[in-house]
């Protein structure tokens, strides 16, 4: 078997881009022949992210007009010259079109994968479109496949599910352990991720700490991550953050977290709507740490997080429960018992050999199925400009490179989009998605 990954090069740090790292080099060690290819234009660049993740070796492909069929033709090109892989998208949204004219012409015999990473209508719809196309999909939560049938219209013989691994010692070790003042000391707290209200609800940190104040609670916050919302984060948490009560450190590099965060700290805070993993919680588990998390969708079906168990849970958005919850791991003994039960849950179901032999046979189960058909519906190239209105857009770009002529993007995402749509109705998805998450909900 034969693998070609097609992911993004813009962005250099999360969670994603740690997976396929860790992905490729077992895969690899397995002795599975396996390529990755990232566009090389020019937000997304090759140079930077092979730099970030040298063990990948990435090939470029480019986009010669910066046009949505000069993505196609690029990744046309791409597959050309690996016709008999099996060809895993990571986020790359006109692979679809790609593959699909391709194997109209009969130039692409190999069999076509969709990673899924997230819960967002766009991808959803995404596969609506595509379920004709995909031989498989593969999806690192319970919740994903559920949704990808149901609204996805995909097979259940082509859902695989491989979750996210993280690498742990063979016995479980108490980070941070408290003193003998243990009553008096602060708590110690940890926020691990993308810096976002609208997923990671960061909004949620500055009420959850005015309600620990308000249980009498001395604790100590580090919050390690960067995105688009820390200066909502900084704002909201200047006062603290003059004080030392609260630490922003910025992203950190995985390979660095253990050491600088898990093992100094005693909880994960976890304050999303929606995750499919997330990989910090296993993180902090195989570290130790105990942890405190919202009721995020996608974290029912699971089965992972059970609470009292191996986790404390609280309602998205509900700050004076999340403080109970923290408040009540000022107990020693309750302390060490959430984490132990966390490392044993991590050594279960999310070892990092658990994850990768799941990733391996579901590769293999898609290359052993039976190929589709020939898709019978045509997709035309949308239209991206009024030359390819007036033209037509092959012909346009093939005047376009001619003349040398190149759209200029401002955002990665329109460089290289993630998905065939624009977003959709989120708000909707995640009722539906928490309904079935909880096990009450239907679906046509």
């Amino acid at each position: 078997m034969n693998l070609l990954f097609v992911a993004p090069s813009a962005y250099l740090l999360g969670g994603v881009q740690d997976w396929l790292a860790d992905l490729v080099a077992d895969q690899r060690q397995r002795g599975v022949k396996v390529t990755v290819a990232v566009p090389d234009d020019t937000i997304h660049r090759r140079a930077p992210y092979a730099k970030r993740y040298p063990s990948l070796a990435p090939i470029p492909f480019r986009n010669r007009s910066g046009s949505e069929a000069g993505r196609i033709l690029a990744l046309e090109q791409l597959l050309r010259a690996h016709p008999d892989h099996v060809v895993a998208g990571v986020n790359i949204a006109a692979l679809y079109p790609a593959v699909r004219r391709l194997r109209r012409q009969g130039d692409f015999r190999g069999h076509l994968v969709m990673t899924l990473h997230a819960i967002e209508a766009d991808y959803f719809a995404d596969l609506r479109d595509q379920n004709d196309l995909l031989d498989g999909l593969v999806v690192t939560n319970r919740l994903s496949g559920e949704l990808a049938r149901a609204l996805g219209g995909m097979e259940a013989e082509r859902v695989f599910y491989a979750p996210y691994g993280v690498e742990l010692g063979s016995e479980w070790v108490e980070p941070a352990p408290a003193t003998a003042k243990a009553d008096t000391e602060p708590l110690r707290i940890a926020w691990v991720g993308r810096l976002d209200r609208a997923q990671k609800r960061v909004q949620d940190l500055a009420p959850i700490l005015k309600a620990l104040d308000a249980e009498g609670i001395p604790f100590q916050l580090t919050i390690a991550g960067d995105g688009p919302d820390r200066p909502l984060v900084e704002a909201s948490l200047a006062a603290r953050i003059t004080a030392g009560q609260v630490i922003v450190t910025g992203a950190i590099p995985r390979s660095q977290l253990a050491q600088r965060v898990y093992r100094t700290h005693q909880v994960l805070l976890i304050t999303s709507a929606w995750e499919t993993g997330p990989i910090v919680a296993w993180e902090a588990m195989a570290a130790g740490l105990a942890v405190v998390s919202s009721r995020y969708v996608g974290s029912g079906l699971e089965g992972a997080l059970v609470h009292g168990s191996t986790a404390l849970l609280f309602p998205v958005g509900d700050a004076r429960e999340a403080a109970a919850q923290l408040a009540s791991l000022r107990n020693p003994a309750g302390l060490r018992e959430l984490g132990a039960a966390g490392f044993d849950l991590v050594k279960r179901r999310y070892s990092r050999d658990a994850s990768q032999a799941a990733w391996m046979a579901a590769f293999q189960a898609v290359a052993a199925l039976a190929p589709l058909p020939v898709p019978g519906r045509a997709v035309p190239i949308a239209a991206a400009g009024g030359l390819d209105r007036r033209l037509g857009p092959e012909t346009a770009e093939r005047l376009r490179r001619l003349l040398r002529r190149r759209f200029r993007h401002r955002e990665a995402g329109s460089e290289w989009p993630h998905s065939g749509h624009a977003s959709g109705d989120d708000a909707s998805l995640l009722e539906l998605a928490g309904a079935l998450d909880r096990g009450t909900g239907t679906h046509d």
